[in-house]
């Protein structure tokens, strides 16, 4: 399928920046959004089907002091099968990761195997914090002690679909956006864990109800400092925490949830971002 594609090309960002930036995009559904490292610097590319007022992009993005947003007509052709085709597979730790492109090819019997589709979803496993989140969930998630499990801003699904394939069988997902929840739920079934995944959009701390054995959250830092409490909460004791989505040099996470009673097991520094992996104290 061909089709007319716009093109924006926003900068310069820094690297925390840019991430942060591309969550806020991702919720207004654009067909793709995508961040690269561009002269020392990070841009962000938005592809859509129909034309961008550019004051919609500053006003996003109005927290951040950004250069010139550039627009181009692309050529006619399939983008979005494009941008599929530049996602290559990828391992992480147990898990083989790959798009729907590669649907139906051989894939590596050693591996837990994982299709994404996360065009306008934030989650694919390339980023570090998803990268270290993935790592965390194989090393700490227990099949035996975690009955019940929480992903707070699941993205595209993917941590929950990694650690439904790892035994989990009764886990509650949720986005603030609903875009991210449309696409989680089509990850879920293309690789069959629908059965063990409860997907919901959530405003504001829905999940708090709840008790879980283990939650794993990748979100921005303002997000898992304001909502400490109602996580910790919902965390049964002895319970496990992954979080990231914060650079290696913010330590106020770490902080409030020591704060509010969780002990560290083991932290993860990769590529200038932090995963932790808290206990809570009995």
């Amino acid at each position: 399928m061909t089709r007319k594609i716009f093109k924006y090309t926003v900068g310069d960002f820094s690297i925390k920046d840019a991430f942060d930036a591309m969550d806020l995009l991702f919720e207004k559904g654009y067909m793709s959004v995508a961040c690269a490292e561009k002269n020392h610097s990070w841009i962000i590319e938005i592809l859509n089907e129909k034309l961008i007022p550019e004051s919609e992009i500053y006003s996003i993005l109005y927290q951040y002091n950004l250069s010139k947003v550039d627009a181009t007509e692309l050529e006619e052709v399939d983008w979005l099968q494009k941008c599929f085709e530049n996602f290559k597979p990828i391992v992480v730790g147990d898990f083989y990761i790959y798009g729907p492109h590669l649907r139906g090819e051989p894939m590596p019997t050693d591996k837990i195997s994982i299709e994404i589709a996360a065009a306008t979803a934030f989650g694919t496993g390339e980023h570090p914090t998803t990268n270290r989140c993935l790592i965390a969930c194989q090393t700490f998630f227990d099949e035996k002690k975690h009955k019940s499990v929480l992903d707070i801003g699941c993205g595209s699904c993917i941590l929950s679909i990694a650690l439904a394939k790892l035994g989990a069988k009764n886990i509650d997902a949720c986005d603030i956006s609903e875009e991210a929840v449309r696409i989680s739920i089509e990850n879920i079934a293309i690789n069959k864990v629908a059965h063990r995944i409860n997907v919901f959009q959530n405003q504001d701390c829905e999940f708090s109800a709840n008790q879980y054995d283990f939650i794993v959250s990748n979100i921005l830092t303002d997000q898992l400092i304001h909502m400490g409490q109602p996580i910790t909460s919902s965390l049964s004791p002895d319970g496990i925490l992954v979080l990231s989505g914060f650079t290696s040099d913010d330590d106020g996470v770490l902080k409030k949830y020591l704060s509010l009673g969780m002990n560290l097991k083991f932290r993860y520094d990769h590529k200038g971002w932090t995963t932790l992996a808290l206990e809570k104290k009995r």
